[in-house]
């Protein structure tokens, strides 16, 4: 059994995101479950909101400012990919160039990804000051091969200004690193909780370059979701979710990685969104998602991408829980996945049948006496009316215990089948 609260409203003038706190349920189509008992999880296109090649809903200021911080939350919880316009409004780096960035930062050190025949280290071997780099158009290594999977893919390398990796101290001096610290502490967006301001430096990357230079699609091992805001310039982004894991399509072992560089294209991957992101705009995607830009403005585009703590997408991990628990890339995740579903139980030895297991959750309910952390919360509160009911508690326990069952009974290996569909085939509905 899965949920979500009412996720979109569409209006004739495009989609309303005052829908995503409205009370009430949404009937989504439900991919068979994998297992008996097991968690279902909903069809993506209509948990998600869109049509396969469409962009996701739009969300403007106006509406963020006013009441907007509840929808934003509620997006984040759920895993939601929305387009925030004007998103950098009144903050401290809206606008920002790859000419001021080299200016106010010539001593910061940055790499060009894809280069690893001349740089295996991943060292930032780029000074920001020397500005050579805001016009190079540099094919990545196996560049050609990329293309010719996808001929969407980007054919030029981005530059990487991985600030998150500032305790290493190789991406600039002490006063670099202070000084874009504060300036991230001043680019918290209004609709963001202001205490995302250490996580948002702790996790932020700026991505630079010139027109035709981007990020090969990939997946990131982030356990908490991404915000990228297009300071100035234009990117082209293409997404789509974490893909199906069905009963038979193994899991991953502890530490692999699968959706490595170019691992996307060779299995056919067809995005669910394609969409333009503008500067002041920004993209909210979740944790997991396969994701590629392009840069396609005639001049330099910077683009902070970040990922930050409140709130922590918690319905998300429980609505698509096996397909997340069975991808190495997301494996990072895993322990904190586990700790909502076991409530903080992780070694406890649950029982084999049915209704003893019931028996169980019965009694974990009542020890708890509706003492509930907010993640506990989130992920139990299955009709989002703000608790935790009795039966709604014992039902999403044993469908947890029985999908980290199912988990544990599939073959771990390196060759995992994904199924990269995202049509309805053998779905049916329920109401979530």
């Amino acid at each position: 059994m899965v949920a979500a609260r009412r996720a979109w409203l569409l209006t004739a003038a495009g989609y309303n995101l005052a829908a995503l706190v409205a009370s009430g349920s949404e009937t989504f189509r439900v991919l068979p479950a994998p297992c008996d008992g097991c968690f279902s999880e909903p069809l993506e296109v209509d948990y998600f909101g869109a049509a396969v090649g469409s962009e996701p809903p739009r969300a403007s200021w106006s509406s963020l400012e006013d009441g907007g911080r509840a929808a934003f939350e509620e997006a984040a919880r759920l895993g939601k990919v929305l387009i925030i316009e004007n998103a950098s409004s009144g903050t401290a780096l809206a606008g920002w160039t790859c000419e001021q960035l080299a200016k106010e930062f010539p001593d910061g050190r940055m790499r060009r990804e894809y280069d690893w025949v001349a740089n295996p280290d991943d060292r930032n071997l780029q000074t920001m000051g020397t500005q050579k780099w805001i016009e190079a158009q540099v094919a990545g290594e196996e560049a050609k091969n990329r293309v010719k999977q996808d001929s969407k893919a980007p054919p030029f390398a981005p530059f990487y200004w991985g600030v998150r990796e500032h305790r290493g101290g190789q991406v600039g001096s002490k006063k670099v690193i202070k000084r874009i610290q504060q300036l991230i502490a001043s680019s918290v967006p209004k609709f963001m909780d202001q205490g995302n301001s250490a996580s948002m430096f702790d996790n932020a990357e700026f991505w630079l370059g010139a027109n035709g230079t981007g990020a090969r699609a990939h997946m990131d091992s982030h356990c908490i979701s991404t915000l990228s805001v297009v300071l100035s310039g234009e990117r082209r982004w293409r997404v789509g979710p974490v893909p199906r894991m069905p009963k038979g399509a193994g899991r991953s072992k502890d530490g692999d990685v699968f959706f490595d560089d170019g691992v996307a294209y060779t299995l056919g991957w067809k995005p669910m969104f394609e969409f333009t992101v503008r500067a002041g705009e920004a993209v909210l995607f979740p944790p997991g998602w396969i994701h590629e830009t392009l840069n396609i403005d005639e001049t330099c585009t910077v683009a902070l991408t970040t990922q930050f703590d409140l709130p922590r997408p918690v319905r998300y991990w429980r609505n698509y829980y096996g397909r997340l628990r069975r991808i190495g890339d997301l494996g990072p995740c895993w322990k904190e996945m586990r700790s909502y579903g076991s409530l903080g139980a992780l070694k406890q030895e649950l029982p084999a049948d049915v209704s003893s297991l019931r028996a169980h959750a019965e009694q974990l309910f009542e020890n708890r006496i509706g003492n509930f952390s907010e993640q506990e919360r989130d992920f139990y509160d299955v009709d989002a009316d703000g608790s935790v009911g009795k039966n709604e508690f014992v039902d999403t326990f044993v469908a947890w215990a029985a999908t980290e069952r199912a988990i544990n009974n599939e073959k771990a290996t390196r060759k995992l089948k994904p199924d990269m569909s995202l049509g309805a085939p053998g779905t049916h509905s329920q109401e979530l």
